[in-house]
Parts: C-alpha cells; sequence; structure tokens
C-alpha cells in the first residue's frame, strides 16, 4: 500500500516540484544566482540519492511553512523562505534532468521528427483559419501555408516564429474564424520545444560534465539553505519543545561529501618507512588512501 500525504504535504509537493520548461529553471537559477554565490563556497556532490535529500528538505520545508510567524522574528521572513523554496525546486528539477531522473527516462531530448509531427496540427489550423481569413487576398493566405521544405529544425524554428508572429499581427482578421489566445499560446509552446531541443545549449551548458557542476552546486546551495532553515526553527521555538524537537529532527549529514580527488602512486612515491630501532615498536602502517569523496 503507498504512502498516503496529508492535504498540506500534497500543497508543498505541488508548490516545489520541478518546473517543466528552460525557461522556468533559468528564471529560477537568475533569482537564486547571488544568494547562491554568497553561501556557496564549496561544491560538494551527494552522498545519497538526491531523491532522499529533497524528501528531507520537503519536510523542513512544511515545517518552516507552520512556523512562519516564529521564525519571522528571528531573522527568517519571506525572503529566506522564498529562497529555499526556490532551492528545492531547482534541485529537483536538476535531479530530473542532469541527475537520476535522467538515467530514467524523465527528461529527453525530442527528435527533429518528432517536434515536425507535433507541430504539423497547429499549422494545419492556422493555414484554415487564413484562407477563410483571406479569402480574397492570396497572397497574404499565403504566407500562412508555409510548408517544412528541408524537414530540418532550423526550418521548423523559423517557420514557427514567422508564422507567431503573421497570426499576432492580423490577430483581429483571425479571431472571427476561429484563432484564440490559447491557439497563440500551443504555437508558442510548440516553438519552445522546437527551440529547446537542446537543453544543454538552452541553458548555456557546453557539456554533460557542466551539467553536472550545476547539479552539484544546486545540491550544495539547496542543503546549505535547508540547514539554515533547521538551525532557524531551532532557534526560533526555544521556548516550544515539540516544535524545537520537530527542527532537530531534520539532518543533512549524509547528504553531501566533499569532492577529493584520489590520490594515485601515493604508495609507491612514499619512500619505505625507517626500520625501528632495537627495542622500540615498529612504526604503524599509514592508512590506505581515503575514498573519492568524504561524508561531511
Amino acid at each position: 500500500m503507498g504512502i498516503e500525504l496529508s492535504k498540506e504535504q500534497l500543497a508543498i509537493l505541488k508548490e516545489t516540484r520541478a518546473v517543466a520548461t528552460p525557461a522556468e529553471f533559468q528564471a529560477l537559477l537568475d533569482a537564486a544566482r547571488s544568494e547562491m554565490d554568497r553561501v556557496v563556497r564549496e561544491v560538494m556532490e551527494p552522498s545519497q540519492p538526491a531523491s532522499t535529500t529533497l524528501i528531507e528538505l520537503r519536510d523542513l520545508y512544511l515545517a518552516v511553512v507552520h512556523h512562519e510567524a516564529a521564525l519571522a522574528t528571528r531573522a527568517y521572513g519571506p525572503e529566506r523562505r522564498a529562497l529555499f523554496r526556490g532551492a528545492i525546486q531547482l534541485l529537483d528539477t536538476a535531479n530530473l534532468w542532469f541527475g537520476e531522473g535522467k538515467r530514467t527516462g524523465a527528461y529527453q531530448v525530442r527528435t527533429v521528427e518528432h517536434v515536425l509531427k507535433a507541430s504539423r496540427p497547429w499549422r494545419a489550423r492556422l493555414k484554415a483559419y487564413a484562407e477563410q481569413a483571406f479569402v480574397f487576398e492570396p497572397e497574404l493566405a499565403e504566407q500562412f501555408a508555409d510548408v517544412n521544405t528541408s524537414g530540418t529544425i532550423e526550418e521548423e524554428v523559423s517557420d514557427l516564429g514567422m508564422l507567431l508572429r503573421l497570426a499576432t499581427q492580423h490577430r483581429a482578421r483571425l479571431a472571427p474564424v476561429g484563432l484564440t489566445e490559447e491557439f497563440l499560446r500551443e504555437g508558442g509552446v510548440l516553438l519552445d520545444e522546437a527551440s529547446g531541443r537542446d537543453l544543454l545549449g538552452i541553458l548555456g551548458l557546453r557539456n554533460r560534465e557542466e551539467a553536472l557542476v550545476l547539479r552539484n552546486t544546486i545540491v550544495t546551495y539547496a542543503t546549505l539553505l535547508g540547514s539554515e532553515a533547521r538551525a532557524a526553527g531551532i532557534n526560533a521555538c526555544w521556548d516550544s519543545p515539540e516544535a524545537k524537537r520537530r527542527f532537530e529532527a531534520a539532518s543533512f549529514r549524509n547528504a553531501l561529501r566533499r569532492l577529493r580527488p584520489r590520490r594515485r602512486g601515493a604508495s609507491a612515491a612514499a619512500p619505505a618507512p625507517a626500520p625501528a630501532p632495537p627495542g622500540k615498536p615498529a612504526p604503524e602502517e599509514p592508512l590506505a588512501d581515503e575514498p573519492a569523496g568524504t561524508p561531511i
């Protein structure tokens, strides 16, 4: 039997869920950038599944919302709460696009064929609107009948942009024959999808390694803001044992580990230990190289 969430938990899940488009993700990232640069002094990587960290962060955010009045008296007001919420959204999105979710297909770049197939019904409908609206102006109607002759994504982006501009320009003539705001929004979504096939390119990332660095930065940032919210909650609810315990229960001890490169060839390069003087115990053997990441 699955776990049934309360109404409050469902509301928090909806409020902090991953965004759907690169533009929304970029807006969140831009809003967080200055604070991220201020607090993240060392980028670390996940020491546990990011999905586990997200559960812990969301549970803490629910406590923050419950006790927002008390926290506001301890320098933790709406601005800090909004930053914390945005950090959870960033982490959820980055995890889907660059982390665990990527391996399960939660985010997949559309092929050219999929993009072209998705836009054909919209383009055909717009053509029908124009044929009626401009039945006595065939030259103008012909502009709405453009087709992607090359079958390339570049021409599709150009065509959709041009058709949207035409539809917006002649909205007054097209509206009586069926064109709606919703139809224009649908065209805008198709253009975004066609333009955003390359998620990394849209976000200015040159390769998967840069995407991983961004994911790790966001994990670090979200965990740091979680630690801030925990400390603020304990301080604000000091005289309320039950609420104080709620914040104390939030722990991010296993969330991150430091990025430390393995020491290669250390054993070969190290000089042999000197023999112990007579009558004295031999020196202890050095510890083996520590793993690539050390939990904090």
